[in-house]
C-alpha cells in the first residue's frame, strides 16, 4: 500500500494549524508533467537553458578558488553584504531606491512570504489578496489560519471599490485587515498589470484603513510591451513590504530572494529567519553576487524577454486559432502566464484527467482562490516550452475542451456553472 493511504498514527499529536496546510496543486502536477510524453503548460518554470553553463562554471570556480572556506561556512542571517548591494542595484533598474540595510536575503521569495505570515498572522486575523492569487502565498497564509478576503480583478488590477467595501465592513465591526497582498506586475496567475492610477489609489486606501501592503514582484523586469509603471515601494516605503527574487532572472535553483521593509518589520523578519535556517546559503549568495557584479546580467534579461515575448505571442496566437469561439484569456504585457476562462459550465479540475490522457497539462484555476472560485478557469505557462511545443499543446488542449463542451451540451448542462469547492479539497 502506498504511504499516502496509510492511516496516520500521529494525527492527534499535530498542531491544529496543520489542518490548514495544503499541498500546492502545481507541485502535485510536477511528477505527471515531468513525463516526456506530456506537454506541460502548467509549471511556472523559467527557461534556464538560455544561460551559458560555462558562465556558471566560471563563477563557481572563482568562489571556490578565492573564498572557499567562507563560502562553505555559515553567514550573516540578513545576507551576504556584497550581494545585498547587488540586489539594491536590481531594484534601481525598476526605479526603486533601496539601501542594503533596508533588506534581508531569504531562501527564495517563498520563504519571505512564510516569514511575513509568521510575524503578522494570528488565527482569525483578516488579510486581503487578489482573486485569483499566487497559490504559494495562499498556502503560506492559510497555514496560519487567517480569514482571507479575495478581491476580484479587472484589466487594471484589484478592483478598489470592492477592496474599499471590504475594509469598510471590517471597520464597522471594529476590525482591520493586517495587510493587502498584491502582485502588481504581470500577476501570477492572471498575467494582469496594475495600472499606475490604481497603484496610487491602492496606497491611499491602505493609508486610510491603516493597512500594510505586501508587494510581490518576481516578474517586474520581464516586460515585453507597454510603459513601465512604478513599484509600490517606490511610491511609499513606509507602508510597503517588498518581495524580490532571483528565480526569474537568474536561477530558481539557487533559492535567493529578499524582503525590503520598514526597519521595525525587518527586525521581526530577521528573528523569523534565525529560527528557520539561520542564513541563506553562503555558497549560492557568493555565486549570485559575482554574476550580478561582473556579468552582463542586463543583457541576459533582455535575451529572456525576447524569448518570452515570442512564446507569449505563440501562445496567444494558438489560443486565437483553436479556442476563439469558446474561451477568453488575458493578454499579459510580461511575466510567464496567461489566464484562460472556459465556458461557465466546464470544471477545469475535473477536465484535467482528460487533458493528461491527451498528453497536455495545465493548472486548474480553483487552486488560485483561498476558498471558492476559478472553477471554470486555468493558468497556462508559456516561458518553458519551445514555440512549436506551445502550439501543439494548445491544439491538444482545444480538442479536450471541445469534447467537454459537446458532452455538456448533450447533457443539457450549459446553464449550470461549475460548482465551487473549498481551496485544496476534492
Amino acid at each position: 500500500m502506498s504511504p499516502k493511504y496509510v492511516l496516520d498514527p500521529f494525527s492527534e499529536k499535530y498542531a491544529h494549524r496543520t489542518s490548514s496546510m495544503l499541498s500546492s496543486e502545481i507541485r502535485d502536477l510536477l511528477e505527471i508533467t515531468a513525463r516526456p510524453d506530456i506537454i506541460s503548460l502548467a509549471g511556472g518554470l523559467p527557461y534556464t537553458q538560455a544561460f551559458d553553463p560555462q558562465v556558471i562554471l566560471r563563477l563557481v570556480s572563482r568562489v571556490l578558488a578565492e573564498d572557499c572556506a567562507a563560502s562553505l561556512q555559515y553567514g550573516p542571517s540578513d545576507g551576504f553584504a556584497p550581494l545585498k548591494r547587488s540586489l539594491t542595484e536590481i531594484m534601481r533598474e525598476e526605479g526603486t531606491p533601496c539601501l542594503p540595510e533596508d533588506l534581508i536575503v531569504t531562501s527564495g521569495a517563498q520563504q519571505g512570504l512564510e516569514f511575513i505570515s509568521k510575524i503578522f498572522i494570528n488565527p482569525g486575523d483578516h488579510i486581503i489578496t487578489e482573486a485569483p492569487s499566487y497559490v504559494g502565498a495562499l498556502n503560506s497564509f492559510l497555514s496560519y489560519q487567517p480569514q482571507i478576503h479575495a478581491i476580484p480583478m479587472d484589466e487594471e488590477g484589484m478592483v478598489l471599490a470592492e477592496l474599499r467595501n471590504t475594509l469598510q465592513r471590517l471597520e464597522e465591526r471594529g476590525e482591520r485587515a493586517k495587510f493587502i497582498y498584491t502582485i502588481p506586475n504581470f500577476q501570477n496567475p492572471a498575467g494582469i498589470t496594475m495600472s499606475r492610477d490604481r497603484r496610487y489609489a491602492l496606497l491611499e486606501t491602505a493609508e486610510e484603513f491603516d493597512c500594510l501592503v505586501v508587494e510581490d514582484n518576481p516578474y517586474g523586469l520581464l516586460r515585453f510591451e507597454g510603459d513601465p509603471v512604478p513599484t509600490l515601494r517606490s511610491l511609499d516605503e513606509s507602508k510597503v513590504i517588498y518581495l524580490g527574487t532571483l528565480s526569474k532572472i537568474f536561477s530558481a535553483g539557487m533559492r535567493i530572494g529578499w524582503v525590503a521593509a520598514p526597519h521595525p518589520v525587518l527586525e521581526k523578519l530577521l528573528l523569523a529567519k534565525q529560527s528557520a535556517d539561520l542564513c541563506t546559503s553562503s555558497f549560492t549568495q557568493r555565486i549570485a553576487h559575482l554574476y550580478f557584479a561582473e556579468e552582463d546580467w542586463k543583457g541576459q534579461v533582455s535575451q529572456l524577454v525576447e524569448i518570452y515575448r515570442e512564446r507569449r505571442n505563440v501562445l496567444l496566437a494558438s489560443l486565437d486559432e483553436f479556442l476563439a469561439e469558446l474561451c477568453s484569456w488575458t493578454h499579459p504585457q510580461g511575466g510567464l502566464f496567461v489566464w484562460v476562462t472556459l465556458p461557465a459550465y466546464i470544471h477545469a479540475s475535473e477536465m484535467l484527467a482528460s487533458a493528461i490522457d491527451a498528453k497536455v497539462a495545465y493548472v486548474p484555476g480553483s487552486g488560485f482562490f483561498p476558498y471558492r472560485g476559478g472553477e471554470n478557469c486555468m493558468r497556462l505557462n508559456f516561458s518553458y516550452p519551445e514555440p512549436e511545443v506551445l502550439w501543439e499543446g494548445v491544439k491538444r488542449l482545444s480538442k479536450v475542451i471541445k469534447r467537454e463542451v459537446a458532452l455538456a451540451k448533450s447533457l443539457g448542462l450549459q446553464g449550470k456553472p461549475a460548482g465551487g469547492r473549498p481551496h485544496g479539497q476534492e
